[in-house]
């Protein structure tokens, strides 16, 4: 089977374990988008062909640019199609799936549409009028392409749940957690002693959330790692141009997910995932660094309000707390700096590492790629 991988960006990590398995079923091509106001990650794949398009997409909310650039993308991206003639399509984003179905039209494909992140007018309705009716065009025209999805892929079930059940049979639901596969964190090795070091691993956006780590970590003593590059170039500058002359912060810049994580998670004691707890997809993602924590048994500082709190609360693997209040934050610090309260959170990570199997989630998504 050819399958083809449309994107608008470069793949990210979630989505090349996604074409690692495809490339066991089948013949794989990704097109993908590169943004020129972002500089977060580089092809890792060097035996897949990547027709990349020099572009960029900026958010819905720039109406007329978007629409665009949209354009370009559309046109280039079909060309490719053609091209390449697939069998299946991979893609995620209303951008591609409108690509996807107009090919799908004039040569039957699958189409598989993943969602890793929810639109935030899919749940709650904006107060402004253009917003309004921004989001019933948005709506409109998802309900028409998902006429042509075959499945969908989800990394939080409450994705479903929120909005997805209203388009597409759960029969035709894949669950797929942001679990880490086996072969990039199996050179990780615990860090050992020296100053307690907290870290955020990925791309860095939520600016007022970063700046909250930093003054915390001021307060309570213990040294900041930030390994990633920027959402956007401008993000990154920001973080960093606030962090000039705090030693106690360390920025490793961008990084090859499968070659350099496990070195990542080794050189910290906690792992940060405080996201705007104000942002509906927010409130209702499953991010990677709960799943990447809890394999490398590090324990997690997470936002309060969310599910994401609710699942490491359950498990009994990390604390919440606001992500509004820096001094909530450093109390959350102080409590995971003391080593006792730390190696309780260690043994749960243990015992639930054990239980989250990338194994049948991977077997489950490869029957619909053969």
């Amino acid at each position: 089977m050819k399958i083809v991988f449309l994107l608008t960006h470069i793949p990210n990590p979630r989505m090349n374990k996604r074409i690692g398995l495809a490339k066991l079923c089948g013949e794989v091509v990704v097109i993908c988008v590169r943004r020129t106001s972002q500089d977060v990650y580089e092809p890792y794949y060097g035996d897949v062909v990547h027709e990349i398009i020099n572009i960029d997409l900026p958010p819905s909310k720039y109406i007329f640019q978007r629409i665009l650039a949209s354009s370009k993308y559309s046109n280039i991206a079909g060309r490719l199609l053609e091209k390449y003639n697939p069998e299946m399509i991979y893609t995620e984003g209303l951008d591609s799936l409108a690509i996807a179905s107009r090919y799908k039209k004039k040569s039957w494909c699958k189409i598989i549409y993943e969602v890793a992140d929810l639109r935030e007018c899919f749940i709650e309705l904006p107060h402004s009028a253009v917003s309004r009716l921004l989001t019933y065009i948005i709506k409109k025209q998802e309900l028409c392409l998902f006429k042509y999805v075959d499945n969908l892929v989800v990394t939080s079930e409450k994705f479903y749940d929120m909005h997805y059940y209203r388009l597409i049979s759960k029969d035709k639901l894949i669950f797929m957690p942001n679990i880490p596969d086996d072969e990039p964190l199996r050179k990780y090795v615990k860090k050992s002693g020296g100053v307690f070091t907290i870290g955020f691993i990925g791309g860095i956006r939520y600016l007022k959330q970063m700046k909250m780590l930093v003054d915390a970590a001021k307060t309570v003593g213990c040294n900041v790692l930030f390994a990633g590059a920027g959402e956007t170039n401008d993000d990154y500058k920001q973080i960093t141009d606030y962090c000039k002359d705090k030693e106690y912060v360390t920025f490793t810049g961008k990084y090859i997910y499968n070659t350099d994580i496990a070195k990542l998670y080794g050189m910290v004691d906690c792992v940060y995932a405080v996201y705007d707890a104000d942002n509906p997809n927010v409130k209702i993602a499953l991010p990677n660094k709960l799943y990447e924590a809890v394999r490398c048994c590090l324990p997690i500082i997470v936002a309060k309000g969310t599910y994401l709190s609710e699942i490491v609360e359950e498990w009994r693997v990390g604390i919440s707390v606001s992500h509004r209040d820096v001094n909530d934050l450093s109390r959350g610090l102080k409590q995971m700096m003391d080593k006792t309260f730390r190696d309780l959170l260690i043994s749960n990570c243990k015992i639930k590492s054990c239980e989250i199997i990338n194994d049948k989630y991977n077997a489950e998504l490869k029957k619909y790629f053969l």
